[in-house]
């Protein structure tokens, strides 16, 4: 049995000292929330019965990977993990280069949870596709895990369209992937 530390609603200035507890004391793995900023929300949240989200404007939402970046910084052994990160209200090389930096700067104690998100909002003010969002993360997770080998990757798919390239840093072995989420696509997700 494994440990690990929710660090949903922590402010920032928490997380570093949190991770050296967290390491010291033996936990397995911290696990961090991702939300791009709080607004009077049009979409509601589907996990509570007036539709508003469980926290309130001026909540942290450090960024994930800055983060997880600063707490392996000072940290040996514990591992980091998002939980959820919403991947498809973001393009595709700004995750794939994420990741990958802050799997390299942790030495691989990396784990890249993944979920389609709720929150319509946040798509809209990114620029990305609310509607295709599962079948975006479909496509994405596989160009991801080859991206991540090294070397020259290239692709011409449904959502992501681009010629031979290669990204740098990698990691030394495959970033674990977890994924959350409740819908039938979700645990067919999860399943493959």
């Amino acid at each position: 049995m494994e440990f690990w530390v929710g660090a949903s609603f922590a402010e920032t200035r928490e997380y570093v000292p949190m991770a050296q507890a967290a390491d010291r004391l033996g936990y397995a793995a911290i696990a961090l929330s991702d939300h791009f900023f709080y607004t009077d929300y049009k979409a509601s949240y589907p996990y509570s019965d007036k539709g508003g989200p469980p926290y309130k404007p001026g909540t942290h939402w450090p960024d994930v990977w800055v983060t997880v970046g600063a707490m392996a910084a000072v940290t040996e052994r514990v591992r980091f993990a998002s939980n959820v990160y919403i991947a498809p209200a973001r393009d595709l090389f700004t995750v794939a280069k994420s990741v990958s930096t802050a799997a390299v700067l942790s030495g691989d104690r990396t784990i890249l949870g993944l979920g389609v998100g709720w929150c319509e909002d946040e798509f809209v003010q990114t620029g990305q596709d609310f509607r295709t969002r599962g079948k975006r993360l479909d496509e994405m997770i596989p160009v991801l895990q080859e991206l991540w080998k090294g070397g020259t990757v290239e692709h011409h798919g449904t959502f992501f369209d681009f010629d031979p390239l290669s990204i740098a840093p990698v990691p030394a072995k495959p970033i674990p992937l977890y994924f959350g989420g409740d819908s039938d696509a979700a645990l067919r997700r999860t399943a493959r």
